[in-house]
């Protein structure tokens, strides 16, 4: 290929490369702002975490399948030619059989708990694919927490950055009417710049925020979001009653009732050796069809087999498997207590940081509105003379920092209130689950 042709494609894709991303953005700010709602939907519908829970249904129908086969007969067909160089009797080179044999179990008592085993399975990982996607929407609702508050944060760094830039010129005023000296101007471009840092590092936590959305919702995201203000009204006032919530909670959760599914699984798992003492019943019945047959060969040929297989020792491998899968089973019934014995736990722990998050929400609250009221009061006392600039900047700064400081409290109860939800068994949007959604 000639030069100027491949200068022109590496050009072609290095603007596309530029383009594409500046054309998502785009798309996805054209779609208007993302919701809570909308970020769970999203990651529901394109997170590989989501996409993978049927799947593992699937698995374990097949599995289902495959012990349900053992009830089932089984039909086999096959047949033969020859073709021999001398003719036969009748003058024939080509000769030809066929056989056609339908085989059944009619005793077969271990596929009963294997099939229980299979049946227990299968619901298991229904209900595991359940909470697999309830934890991806945490997950996912968090994220978007974390970006909305990062929003916020930018703003604040604004209004500091603008305060500060108001701070100089005032000085900058005062200093040339010969009011104040230039220090003062020299102390409030400082402030400027820390300022100007502030906002940077806010923007940049935004973006790194914005590219952590965008991946678990599996789609670009631009800004502005749709603060949840649902969700920041129930984290701020929300009330349970904590032995309502307490009973309801192990009956709702995905995740018990997958774990109390494999236990079920490996008890039926534990029973089938002993199984394994009874005798196997079978019937086959066999047809047997030879084309143009030679006298006295007949044509057809149809027999009946009843066949009986007892084992009556077998090494002792049948007590080695029930001694594992007792053990095992048991391993996982002292799991399935040990999580229900956590709810509660959860729970308590879960309310007590909402407890403390709200009082921390409250009291940033208030320092919030002291730092304001400082800061317009100290700015106050500059103009007059009776306040110099080194207590201006410090005013602004500790209302920044107070700002931020309600910021993460604001943050801290609304995750506190999705950590309660979980722990409650519920989706962190709705009051119900989808049950059966991974069917």
């Amino acid at each position: 290929m000639p030069r100027r042709p491949r200068r022109a494609i590496a050009a072609a894709f290095a603007f596309a490369g530029l383009v594409a991303p500046l054309a998502l953005a785009r798309a996805a700010r054209a779609e208007g702002p993302l919701t809570l709602e909308d970020t769970v939907k999203l990651a529901l519908a394109n997170n590989e975490r989501a996409l993978k829970a049927p799947l593992r249904v699937r698995a374990a129908e097949g599995q289902l399948e495959r012990a349900r086969a053992a009830f089932l007969p089984t039909i086999t067909a096959g047949g033969s030619g020859t073709i021999s160089g001398q003719p036969d009797r009748s003058g024939r080179i080509l000769a030809g059989t066929g056989q056609a044999a339908v085989n059944q179990s009619i005793l077969n008592l271990p596929a009963f708990p294997l099939y229980a085993q299979a049946r227990h399975q299968l619901e298991s990982e229904r209900w595991g694919a359940v909470e697999d996607k309830r934890l991806l929407s945490f997950d996912a609702a968090k994220t978007f927490l974390v970006a909305v508050s990062a929003e916020r944060l930018v703003g604040t760094a604004q209004r500091r950055l603008d305060r500060a830039q108001a701070a100089e010129q005032d000085a900058q005023a005062r200093a040339e009417a010969g009011l104040t000296s230039v220090n003062d101007v020299t102390r409030s471009q400082i402030d400027t710049h820390t300022a100007e840092n502030q906002l940077a590092q806010a923007k940049g936590a935004l973006d790194r925020a914005y590219l952590e959305l965008a991946f678990i919702a599996a789609r670009p995201v631009a800004g502005p979001l749709t603060p949840p203000q649902q969700t920041s009204a129930a984290a701020q006032q929300g009330q349970w009653r904590t032995d309502d919530v307490l009973r309801a909670a192990e009956a709702r959760r995905a995740d018990v009732r997958s774990a109390h599914e494999r236990t079920e699984a490996l008890r039926a798992s534990a029973e089938e050796p002993l199984y394994r003492l009874a005798p196997t019943l079978g019937a086959s019945f066999v047809v047997h069809t030879t084309v143009d047959p030679v006298a006295p060969t007949p044509a057809h040929d149809e027999s009946g087999v009843l066949t009986l297989t007892w084992t009556i020792f077998d090494g002792g491998a049948r007590y080695a498997d029930k001694k594992t899968r007792d053990a095992q089973a048991e391993s996982q019934a002292l799991d399935e207590r040990a999580l229900r014995r956590s709810i509660a736990i959860d729970l308590g722990v879960a309310a007590a940081a909402l407890r403390a998050a709200r009082e921390g929400y409250r009291i940033s609250d208030g320092a919030v509105a002291a730092a304001k009221k400082s800061a317009e009061e100290t700015g106050i006392l500059y103009r007059q003379g009776l306040a110099r600039a080194i207590e201006v900047t410090d005013a602004n700064a500790s209302q920044y920092d107070a700002e931020v400081n309600l910021e993460g409290a604001k943050l801290s109860m609304e995750q506190a209130y999705l950590d309660l939800r979980q722990a409650l068994g519920l989706d962190p949007i709705k009051d119900d689950i989808a049950q059966r959604g991974a069917r």
